[in-house]
This record gives structure tokens, C-alpha cells and sequence, in this order.
């Protein structure tokens, strides 16, 4: 299993550390736990300046709108020492399965991976489709803030901004039932870079599993999650896709509970559930039975 990123940055269990450990870097299997026990240091919030506050409200001046993706760059070394960049977004967000699946087919070419079935009284909150976000040890985010501190400079400015290109899709279906919410996420997996590592956060209880001939992880959370109780990973056959199944804390499904929806995730995965025709994008029916 490749090592994912979630959504807006809300990585549930791990967090990613510079590790001083040598070697290729790789995909790092489902069933395989490769989390350092290193303590994650704390991250310590840099003063910004009013006048570069106010040259970055200015920039934002204008609200997103769904689909769309802005970064932003601060030339100035006091305010932005590290030379990160600000990337924010607005989500596809749905009511309707059907006009979610019809959406992520057109940003993706792919099916959107439903659950078929879920205990009783489970009400569908919605779907949320977001754009992959570079990380900030990839290649594709240093070329990215380069070229942005490069137009600042001949610019002789201090805030510069731009738009992005909604580039893969990552999806958020989230359950809900007096309370109790289940969520299932997929992203496109991708492989830590050489000398980066994961964190396990104080209290976090790993085990690999195998459900339906796939490895994942099955994570008991410490007090560190806020209302998280307990998450599956595993990956698509391919390795393209790692998908998370999580759950609150006062949600009622046991382990073995858990485990049998994604062994019903998998196989779906292994029969999809959508076709073409025409031209035009249909869904299963049992699909919409099964999630209205």
C-alpha cells in the first residue's frame, strides 16, 4: 500500500516527519507498520506582520467558488521563514449520490466507490469531492513555489497569488445515525520521498490485517483525534487508490462489523457497479436503493 495524504490536510492517524534513517524510498505495504515512534515536534506559529496581513485579506478578497484552487506565496523571510505556500480550495459538495458519482466521473473518468450497505438507519450526510494538494516535500510543490517567489521578486512584491488547476480528486462520503458518524475517503495514492517518515501519534494502537486477501491497518485512536474512534486503510488491487474507513467514537459497529464492509467495499471494487452508455454515465440502481 502506497502511502496517502487525506483531504484539507486532515491526516487522521500520522503525521509525516523529515526521518534521518537512509534509504529508497517506496511503497510501504497495507499490512506493514512503518511508523516512526519519534515524537512529532511541535510546530511553532510565526508572527506576521499587519501590513502583510493585509496584503493577504486583500488577495482574498474574493470567496472561492466549488471547483476552484488559489495558492498563495509571502516574500518576505520574517513572515514566511520556511517559504511555504498557502494553497486553499473549495470542495465539489453533494446531497445526492447520483449527482456526486456524475461529478467524480467527469473530473476522473472513475466509478465512485459507494457502500452497497450499511447498518440499519444509516442516513447518507453527504459527499465531498476535493482536488489533490501537492505535499510540501514533493517535486511538484518546490517547482510550484519557485516559480511563484520567482514573480514576486521581479514583481517586487510581498503577497503574490494565482489560480490552480483542479488536478486528481479525492472523495469524502460521511454517514450519519443519531450522532454516530462513518466516513469513507480515497485518494490517489502516492510514495514517500527518501528520509520522510510517519509519526504515531501517543495512544494510537496498530494492527495489520488481511480482509478479503487485502493488507490493511486496522488503527484504535488515542486521545489525540478529538471524536475519532477507530479507521481502516487499505488500497486499491492496483495500488492507485488508498481508501479509509473511519469511525466516531460513539459509533456502534464492531471490529469484525467494520471489517465486513470493506470486505463488501473490496469486492466491489473487484465488480464495478457503473457502466457507460451512450455516451452518458448510469449508476446501479441497487446503489441508490441501498444509500437514498
Amino acid at each position: 500500500m502506497t502511502i496517502k495524504k487525506s483531504a484539507a490536510i486532515t491526516a487522521l492517524s500520522l503525521l509525516v516527519l523529515m526521518s534521518a534513517v537512509s534509504g529508497t524510498a517506496g511503497a510501504v505495504p497495507a499490512g506493514s507498520n512503518n511508523k516512526s515512534k519519534a515524537t512529532a515536534p511541535v510546530e511553532q506559529n510565526t508572527p506576521v506582520s499587519s501590513t502583510i496581513e493585509a496584503l493577504i485579506a486583500k488577495e482574498n478578497t474574493v470567496p472561492l467558488q466549488a471547483g476552484e484552487l488559489k495558492v498563495l506565496y509571502v516574500n518576505d523571510k520574517k513572515s514566511n521563514p520556511h517559504e511555504t505556500l498557502s494553497i486553499s480550495y473549495m470542495p465539489y459538495r453533494f446531497s445526492s449520490i447520483n449527482e456526486a458519482a456524475q461529478k467524480f466521473f467527469s473530473l476522473s473518468g472513475k466509478s465512485l466507490l459507494i457502500p452497497t450497505s450499511l447498518p440499519e438507519d444509516y442516513k447518507l450526510q453527504d459527499v465531498v469531492l476535493n482536488p489533490v494538494i501537492p505535499m510540501f516535500f514533493s517535486s511538484e510543490y518546490k517547482t510550484l513555489r519557485d516559480q511563484l517567489k520567482a514573480k514576486a521578486q521581479a514583481a517586487g512584491k510581498k503577497v503574490i497569488s494565482q489560480s490552480l488547476k483542479w488536478s486528481n480528486t479525492e472523495t469524502s462520503i460521511t454517514y450519519l445515525r443519531n450522532g454516530e458518524r462513518v466516513n469513507l475517503r480515497s485518494a490517489p495514492a502516492y510514495t514517500l520521498p527518501e528520509g520522510v517518515t510517519l509519526a504515531q501519534l501517543p495512544g494510537d494502537q496498530d494492527e495489520n490485517l488481511n480482509i478479503n486477501g487485502v493488507e490493511a491497518v486496522y488503527t484504535v485512536f488515542g486521545p489525540h483525534h478529538g471524536d475519532l474512534k477507530v479507521q481502516l486503510v487499505w488500497s486499491s488491487a492496483d495500488g492507485s487508490v488508498d481508501y479509509t474507513l473511519t469511525s466516531t467514537k460513539n459509533t456502534a459497529q464492531t471490529k469484525a462489523e467494520l471489517e465486513a464492509l470493506v470486505t463488501r467495499l473490496t469486492v466491489q471494487q473487484e465488480t464495478s457497479s457503473h457502466f457507460r452508455l451512450g455516451g452518458r454515465f448510469f449508476i446501479n440502481l441497487s446503489f441508490l436503493l441501498h444509500c437514498a
